[in-house]
């Protein structure tokens, strides 16, 4: 499939604008199928095809996320920091990238 065909057929669910909004937001492969009415295999196939690379936004998320805590820990005690984040995925290695960058020194 090109672009062409691609707005043609989806120009009405927002076409390649959508799709290429939806892939730097690292939307999730199942959304963008549940969007587009298709299948997250046919999703995939589009993205490999207009983009020329596999897409798996798990990387680019996960450290998004621990940035995220990273600026909640720079602005809030270890004791908010620990209440909002222990026990969740990635609290762990925030933390030690916190005493890094020595945000929390004795943690």
């Amino acid at each position: 499939m090109n672009v062409n065909n691609f707005q043609e057929k989806y120009g009405a669910k927002g076409g390649i604008a959508k799709l290429t909004e939806f892939r730097s937001m690292l939307y999730s492969l199942d959304y963008t199928a549940q969007h587009f009415g298709v299948s997250k295999a046919r999703v995939r196939l589009w993205l490999l095809e207009f983009f020329g690379t596999v897409y798996d936004p798990r990387r680019e998320r996960k450290e998004t996320i621990i940035l995220n805590m990273i600026d909640f820990a720079k602005n809030n005690p270890i004791e908010e920091f620990e209440f909002a984040f222990r026990g969740t995925e990635y609290y762990k290695e925030t933390l030690e990238r916190c005493k890094e960058q020595k945000i929390y020194d004795n943690a």
